[in-house]
């Protein structure tokens, strides 16, 4: 690729008129003294880590002075940042939470993400397969968002906030920070000193909550053998969850999608066909009534039909999070009101009760400007504040800064001089 796509002087000078203006009202995170900080910078690929600040001027002075591309600090503790891992000395970490679109199997992915085999050469759109026709697995990807990838983590990120609030019992104003990543999701932290000290298996069993890990149906009561007095959809924590799932499921999904499961005939017929007698049982008797709707005497093939109509059912309600991020203890995380380097939108932090009506797509884009003339390579359609720009495709365009970045960031375009 020309190494002018991106015209990453243009993007940088840009990125430093925006901190020589505004960092100033950038506040550092909560005992900075105790964080350690990393930057990317528009020269190189090279991350600068291990920096600490001992008050928020040095802080912002830094932001002004250097104008990063990615701005990160530690969701952990330690007594000394600025020394190298082994002798930070580990000093508890916030709980954190990535909820990233790209980790999505989107229909939108295939408007707007390609791969290319370096190996052979295929190339194709939307995520690249787990190993190409070659038999490689050496692909180079091009990924963009849409405001439908928005949408979506947003909504995994409201789920993940319903379980925190209602199962963990996390305080909304007290407990619970989330910030638009910048690009395409969101961040979750929680600051609870009942976790700070969490160590990496504890995490994991938080995890593991979070992603309904190992729910059974006989685990919420969908045996033969078992009789209960009333339905779970009240009951607290993944029972009730389940069984509100479990009932959202089967009253939402189409016949056709019914059909695709590859459940057993009997039950797959009952679900169609007496779906308002099965909810209704959901709704008003213990789940092991319903398994005397399903009229099989197979009773090994309706658990395991069960089994595997809960999983997708439990797919609804628990949170699609990044793993790797919230069991790790070291993490550097995207510093909140900073800009970021792959969109130059803002990460914002954005009040928990406020998210359903935040729109990244024009609260995140302060960067603002004259039309730029720009060369686009290839760009997909996306809404940014109330216009649509683009498809584009080997072509001259006039665009607004803001559009204009997005493209450069990107590296889809470059500046026409």
């Amino acid at each position: 690729m020309d190494s002018d796509w991106g015209s990453q002087k243009f993007v940088a000078e840009q990125f430093s008129k925006w901190y020589r203006s505004n960092a100033r009202y950038i506040s550092a995170p909560p005992e900075i003294m105790s964080r350690e900080f990393a930057f990317l910078t528009f020269e190189g690929k090279t991350m600068f880590r291990h920096i600490g600040f001992t008050d928020e001027s040095a802080f912002r002075r830094y932001l002004t002075d250097n104008a990063p591309s990615h701005s990160y600090y530690s969701s952990s503790y330690y007594k000394h940042p600025e020394a190298e891992m082994n002798n930070k000395g580990w000093s508890g970490a916030d709980l954190v939470f990535d909820i990233d679109a790209d980790h999505f199997n989107l229909e939108c992915q295939k408007n707007h993400d390609k791969w290319l085999c370096r190996n052979c050469g295929k190339s194709g759109v939307g995520k690249p397969p787990e190993l190409c026709v070659c038999g490689k697995s050496q692909f180079e990807t091009e990924t963009w968002l849409c405001e439908n990838c928005l949408q979506e983590a947003k909504n995994e990120t409201q789920k993940l906030l319903d379980i925190l609030i209602q199962d963990f019992g996390f305080a909304i104003k007290e407990d619970l920070i989330v910030n638009f990543s910048g690009n395409r999701g969101y961040h979750v932290h929680v600051r609870s000193k009942n976790v700070r000290f969490f160590d990496q298996s504890a995490r994991r069993e938080i995890v593991d909550y979070i992603l309904a890990t190992g729910i059974k149906p006989e685990y919420i009561g969908f045996t033969p053998r078992g009789r209960g007095a009333k339905s779970i959809l009240g009951d607290e924590g993944w029972r009730g969850r389940a069984g509100k799932a479990m009932y959202d499921f089967i009253d939402s999904t189409p016949p056709e999608i019914i059909r695709s499961l590859d459940l057993g005939r009997t039950l797959t017929q009952n679900l169609i066909e007496k779906k308002t007698d099965i909810l209704k049982t959901l709704e008003n008797n213990h789940p092991s009534f319903v398994i005397q709707k399903f009229a099989s005497k197979d009773e090994e093939r309706v658990m395991a039909d069960l089994e595997k109509l809960l999983t997708k059912a439990i797919k609804q309600q628990s949170a699609d999070i990044d793993t790797v991020v919230t069991t790790d203890i070291h993490r550097l995380i995207r510093l909140p009101n900073t800009l970021h380097g792959k969109s130059g939108w803002q990460t914002q932090t954005i009040k928990p009760e406020h998210l359903s009506d935040y729109d990244p797509l024009t609260s995140a884009v302060v960067l603002k400007g004259t039309d730029i003339r720009l060369f686009v390579r290839w760009a997909p359609k996306i809404r940014i504040g109330d216009t649509v720009y683009g498809p584009y495709e080997g072509e001259e365009v006039s665009v607004p800064l803001p559009v204009a970045l997005f493209l450069l960031c990107k590296k889809g375009a470059k500046v026409v001089n």
